[in-house]
């Protein structure tokens, strides 16, 4: 038996110090890293092999590895470009950080307080520390709706990388198709041109009226007016691309290499709305804004709970004595039922928002779907059916004319209507690529093109005058010359022919500026 004089009394604990080590060790805890561009840009490399660089300046233009001006700019090199400088595309990516600053605040623990009471006459002094206990099982609660969010601006900022990509490539098939209009039209112009020449002709030799020629001669400054017109929507078109790309203050040419318009393929359209439904961005940052706002639910119904923990310490006979306390709040009055309403609304809100996206994916995955096979059956009548009806006119009008059976006008009117063939065939290829680009957006990834399809038809030569000598011959739009009316010499009415398929690069001089290239 242990002797009474030898028995310790229990020293009592340190509860300051224990305090201070759990306060240490949950300051110690990390909220989840944020994402930044880096996610937008490997969402985006996985969808559409594009990448976003990680920060660039504002001042300057950053030329993503492989693009350059000086050798035709390319619509996939349009695109990139456009990540990498669109003003306000850099402009959303701030939000990654904005939503990072939320994310490592709500993983903060809140500072402990210290409280002083000076001593006074039969007063001891006294301090103590206290420290809300609830912000530690309520941290959790709060990182992950900030998670959540951060996800969600991730996601929302790639689908507007699609967006960018979407607009870019429609307007370099605008400005493409521009550039088409304007060699037809300069084919327009000599076409009418020659006919009103024809018909002054036709006028001094007394075989048309006064009023006929006054026709053809409108006519053919009509088709001045409108070629006028024409080449003015070019600029206009590149200002727009320019302006996508963030390339608007560089002054120089632009000069384009574009590609053949891809292929018609068939897809089945229900298989691509699901799956833009379980995968597109904003299908994904409307499901991450559900998640955030049944996470601030969740706070709501916890947040206004206070419970304090209290390290007190007061002098006494001998020493400094620590006792531990609790303040907690009554829930009387204040349950935070006004919070809690309004993140039940919140919630709701997310529910039908996600609701309305899914509804907007199924119509741009449909629509775009129409559309493009709206423009591949339209570009198969024409190609098919209507070019050789064209062609077969042109060579019998040719012919007739030749033997002198029909006058000089209906073989120019069958001319035009080739001209006019043509210009069909180059807004049809534009709406391809137009159509195409936004099927790929509405799908949310790039849409693998198939190798181009064989012709369905054999190609048709261009009706030629069968006088004409082999090792110089004519345009397709020539007119024989042998059988020309005595009162008219009948010359060839158009010089150069307009490319009927793929539009050819434009000649330009290299650009006046000098860009910075970044590294990604």
């Amino acid at each position: 038996m242990r002797h009474p004089h030898n028995y310790r009394r229990p020293q009592p604990r340190d509860w300051g110090g224990i305090t201070f080590c759990v306060l240490c060790a949950l300051a110690g805890c990390r909220a989840p890293s944020a994402p930044d561009c880096t996610a937008v840009s490997n969402h985006l490399t996985q969808r559409v092999g594009h990448t976003v660089p990680s920060r660039t300046e504002p001042a300057q233009v950053a030329l993503p590895p492989g693009a350059a001006f000086e050798d035709g700019v390319t619509e996939d090199e349009a695109v990139a470009i456009a990540l990498w400088n669109n003003a306000a595309f850099q402009e959303l990516l701030v939000d990654l950080g904005v939503a990072r600053g939320d994310l490592i605040q709500a993983g903060l623990l809140p500072n402990p307080e210290f409280v002083y009471y000076w001593p006074m006459a039969d007063k001891p002094f006294k301090y103590l520390f206290d420290f809300p206990i609830e912000a530690i099982w309520l941290r959790p609660i709060r990182v992950k709706s900030a998670a959540r969010e951060a996800d969600r601006t991730a996601a929302r900022l790639a689908q507007a990388g699609l967006d960018l990509m979407r607009d870019v490539r429609q307007a370099y098939a605008d400005v493409v198709l521009a550039k088409e209009r304007v060699r037809v039209a300069g084919e327009s112009v000599k076409l009418r041109g020659r006919i009103a020449e024809l018909a002054e002709k036709r006028l001094k030799a007394g075989d048309i009226s006064p009023q006929e020629a006054a026709t053809a001669r409108i006519d053919a400054l009509q088709a001045e007016q409108d070629a006028t017109r024409i080449g003015y929507d070019v600029p206009v078109l590149e200002e727009r691309l320019r302006n996508l790309m963030g390339v608007g203050a560089m002054r120089g040419p632009l000069p384009l290499d574009p590609s053949p318009p891809p292929p018609c393929q068939t897809f089945d359209a229900d298989a691509l709305t699901q799956e833009a439904l379980a995968t597109r961005p904003d299908a994904v940052a409307a499901a991450e804004a559900v998640a955030a706002a049944q996470a601030r639910l969740t706070f709501a119904r916890l947040g206004w709970v206070r419970f304090l923990g209290v390290v007190d310490a007061t002098s006494g006979k001998a020493s400094h004595v620590l006792g531990p306390a609790l303040r907690f709040t009554v829930p009387l009055f204040n349950r935070n039922q006004g919070g809690i309403a309004r993140a039940e609304a919140e919630l709701e809100r997310a529910v039908r928002n996600q609701k309305t996206v899914a509804n907007q994916i199924v119509l741009d995955v449909q629509r775009s779907h129409l559309q493009y096979r709206q423009a591949c059956a339209e570009l198969d009548v024409l190609l098919v059916k209507v070019r050789p009806e064209v062609e077969a006119a042109i060579r019998r009008a040719q012919a007739a004319y030749q033997e002198g059976n029909v006058p000089i006008f209906i073989a120019l009117a069958a001319t035009q209507q080739l001209l006019d063939n043509y210009l069909r065939e180059a807004v049809l290829h534009g709406d391809l690529r137009r159509f195409w680009a936004e099927l790929e957006r509405s799908a949310g990834r790039r849409l693998p093109p198939l190798p181009a399809p064989a012709a369905t038809a054999p190609p048709m030569s261009p009706p030629v005058a069968p006088s004409a000598a082999a090792d110089n011959p004519p345009s397709k739009f020539d007119l024989p010359k042998q059988s020309a009316p005595p009162t008219a010499r009948v010359e060839p009415i158009v010089s150069a022919a307009c490319s009927p398929v793929a539009p050819r690069p434009v000649a330009a001089e290299a650009p006046q500026w000098t860009p910075v290239r970044a590294k990604p």
